[in-house]
């Protein structure tokens, strides 16, 4: 009995022994198959917040190409008309699931509720187009306009200056000859000299993306963040005021009480929302406000090329996909390659003219198109220009 006893302990001792051995095993085990398992279920929430990232993409291009289609379907002659009224096919931010707001009727909000419940689409997407046209483009810095050279230059400096004096912090760190070096370094980066067996030439260069900002010479970050607003290096040469900020008109030279004017004009939120149809309505509507613009730039570049009001050319696509903890923002740039590049042509061909002191009559209108059936023709001159993910794990 005794040696029963003595045994029974023994195995009892081997028992705990090998639990407790096997204890941090299963630990280790557990603590590997529930990392992996969470490593799982946040890859597949990203992949399903950038699926639905993916899809407000694709509806935001299905927006611009019934837009860009609508207009190229219109005659020449009313196109102007209709610019504001075409914007609103693609100007408005579009969300889904779709949030009924506080005027919406019980029965509708209801509806909504069980749409969303009935979609496939579990998580969502925030969805914005914004066009670019309207912001300065810093690669006219390297124009072989140079009138477009000088009005980027003088832009540019006056939207520094008066970003600088506006914020404290870089008031301190910048002052008037340090913003003119600075503008001077970004032109500067522009070129890139090259040494030749027979010659030696200086090549222009243009941006290829706001990024490319960062390696000029004493451009710190927090410049760079103010720039990056209000610049870009793709949309049309000319700067569309119908689609400016306020910063950027600024940065013309206009003062703020005509600014404002401008912005009643070609602000979507404002209640005489009327953008320009040409650049003669602009004029006319300025010098009723007792400031000739349009006088200024022929006095000191000859002409008025630099500004424009035609329908934009360049979109950014900022699309937000998001499902449970993930989101996925992706960034594209929608151009329209064809308008910008004979826009382009004409205004490379007006500067000609200038220069031999000939005048000439472009204003040819296109043929009319009776039925304005819309042509999908065009889609080969729509491109995307890049794309751009930045996943947030909030």
């Amino acid at each position: 009995m005794k040696k029963l006893k003595e045994s029974s302990g023994a195995a009892l001792l081997i028992i705990l022994s090998v639990f407790a051995l096997l204890i941090p095993l299963v630990q280790s085990v557990w603590s590997d198959s529930q990392s992996n398992y969470q490593y799982r279920r946040f890859f597949i929430h990203q992949m399903k917040a950038r699926s639905h990232a993916m899809a407000g993409l694709d509806l935001s291009l299905l927006r611009l190409y019934i837009f860009k289609g609508a207009e190229k379907s219109l005659p020449q002659s009313v196109k102007s008309q209709f610019v504001s009224v075409l914007d609103q096919s693609w100007r408005f931010p579009f969300e889904w699931p779709l949030k009924p707001t506080e005027d919406v009727l019980e029965s509708e909000k209801e509806s909504l509720e069980l749409i969303k419940q009935m979609s496939f689409l579990k998580g969502g997407y925030l969805v914005l187009i914004e066009p670019v046209d309207g912001l300065i483009n810093i690669n006219n810095l390297s124009s072989p306009i140079e009138s477009f050279q000088s009005f980027t230059y003088l832009s540019l400096f006056e939207l520094l200056l008066n970003e600088v004096e506006k914020r404290e912090e870089l008031r301190e760190k910048y002052d008037e000859a340090s913003l003119s070096d600075l503008v001077d370094n970004i032109v500067a980066f522009h070129r890139l000299s090259e040494e030749k067996e027979e010659q030696d030439d200086q090549l222009n260069r243009s941006f290829m993306s706001l990024e490319e900002l960062r390696k000029v010479p004493n451009l710190e970050e927090d410049l760079y963040q103010v720039m990056k607003l209000y610049v870009t290096v793709y949309g049309s040469k000319a700067l569309n005021i119908n689609y400016s900020k306020k910063e950027v008109l600024e940065a013309l030279g206009i003062d703020s009480q005509w600014v404002e004017a401008i912005l009643s004009r070609t602000d979507p939120q404002s209640e005489f929302y009327q953008p320009f149809q040409n650049g003669e309505q602009f004029c006319q509507f300025m010098r009723e406000q007792a400031y000739d613009f349009c006088a200024f730039l022929e006095e000191n570049y000859g002409h008025s090329d630099m500004i424009s009001f035609d329908s934009p050319k360049a979109f950014r696509i900022q699309s937000r996909g998001y499902y449970r903890s993930q989101t996925v923002e992706l960034e594209a740039l929608f151009y329209d390659l064809s308008s910008a590049s004979l826009d382009y042509q004409k205004k490379l061909y007006l500067e000609k003219k200038r220069q031999e002191n000939k005048e000439s009559d472009l204003s040819k209108e296109e043929p009319e198109n009776k039925d304005l059936k819309i042509d999908y023709s065009y889609y080969k001159s729509l491109v995307i220009l890049y794309l751009k993910e930045n996943q947030l794990d909030f």
